[in-house]
């Protein structure tokens, strides 16, 4: 199998190259810069190219699969929702279909399908998501799409982000805690684009659009403050960290916090995206993967030494 990855510069794209070398998959990387590709780790190739359909065609080209990552969570450097998430998913498209390549597998948003529903699911970066899927499904390509709650591993930023905050003696949370998310294992969300990438026909529903969606989520359901519990306890049993306390603010605070510089960094959309409470049913993953997901302890782990070491996205 031959597959062309947009965005494999990010978190997920990186543990795809690992993933697809291990599993013996024809890997191309396109990236944005010649620095990026210079970091794609062999046997995997590297190209580079704009998010133009021109441009991405040649470089698709005689693909089983394009899995496109190339979008953003926050808009920054002059980059939009719409420019990079809708139109470069148009442009990926297109790319894809001129090239032959029959079929997309893209990442979505956890939330998308309650747009409208629910005010944390209400806003610019879930619109944009619900409008690349609707472009990618517009397209005529067969069409793979999976919405992450929170992907966790080796180079994510949720867990250095906590570390910080309990060597410095304080986490902060927004409101008391108790919304939900729903850990998905890094290396699960690597395997499950391998899966969809190269599945049979089957995967698709007989009689209707060759389209399929998947809720990337793992097998535990748990509000964000335990989340924080667990990765304190897996910290302190390494010794990373001593005491600390856990403060509750107003959720007004950290909205007008990140509204004016960012709540510990976090823009809205990124504090949207904690606070959404959304969760799903794991069955389906498992099934596509054929296999239990990974514990979140698991993911914990990786996602946990990477930050005592210092590893970045």
């Amino acid at each position: 199998m031959r597959i062309a990855i947009t965005g494999a510069g990010g978190f997920v794209g990186g543990h795809l190259l690992r993933a697809a070398a291990a599993a013996g998959v024809d890997a191309l990387a396109v990236v944005r810069s010649a620095q990026a590709a210079a970091r794609v780790p062999p046997p995997a190739r590297a190209a580079t190219a704009p998010l133009r359909a021109d441009a991405l065609a040649p470089v698709f080209a005689g693909a089983d699969a394009v899995v496109h990552l190339a979008h953003i969570g926050k808009e920054r450097d002059g980059h939009t929702y719409a420019e990079v998430n809708v139109e470069g998913t148009r442009q990926a498209a297109e790319a894809a279909r001129a090239a032959g390549v029959p079929r997309l597998v893209m990442f979505s948003g956890l939330g998308v399908a309650r747009y409208g529903m629910a005010p944390r699911v209400t806003g610019p970066y879930f619109r944009s998501k619900r409008q690349a899927e609707e472009v990618l499904f517009a397209s005529g390509l067969e069409a793979v799409v999976f919405r992450p709650s929170y992907v966790l591993g080796a180079g994510e930023g949720l867990v250095p982000l906590l570390l910080g905050q309990m060597k410095a003696g304080a986490v902060e949370l927004p409101g008391d805690g108790a919304y939900r998310m729903q850990p998905v294992a890094v290396e699960d969300a690597a395997a499950a684009i391998l899966a969809a990438a190269g599945a049979a026909s089957a995967l698709f529903f007989p009689g209707r659009p060759r389209h399929r969606v998947f809720d990337l989520v793992g097998p535990e359901p748990m509000s964000v403050r335990a989340f924080v519990d667990r990765v304190g306890a897996a910290a302190r049993e390494k010794g990373a960290v001593a005491d600390y306390v856990v403060r509750s603010v107003p959720l007004e605070t950290a909205d007008r916090a990140a509204a004016t510089g960012g709540w510990h960094g976090m823009p809205p959309d990124e504090l949207d995206c904690l606070l959404c409470d959304e969760v799903a049913e794991a069955a389906p993953l498992a099934a596509l993967l054929g296999r239990p997901l990974l514990t979140v302890a698991a993911a914990l782990e990786g996602a946990l030494g990477a930050a005592l070491s210092g590893e970045t996205r």
